[in-house]
């Protein structure tokens, strides 16, 4: 079956997680240290989260 890319499809492909892209070792070490930049939160902080969001859908 022949599949048609459509211009959404094609941001996509360029996710280098999908399996079967290759990659560069480069490539790869830039997008674990931009990955590293995002928000961590302890397993507290965590659950203080999750408390507020439910009590926030309790709200509603």
């Amino acid at each position: 079956m022949k599949q048609i890319k459509t211009a959404n499809q094609k941001e996509e492909i360029n996710n280098w997680t999908l399996p079967g892209n290759s990659l560069s070792q480069d490539e790869f070490l830039s997008g674990i240290l931009n990955a590293e930049e995002g928000p961590f939160f302890t397993v507290q902080e965590s659950m203080e989260n999750f408390e507020q969001w439910l009590n926030s859908r309790e709200k509603k």
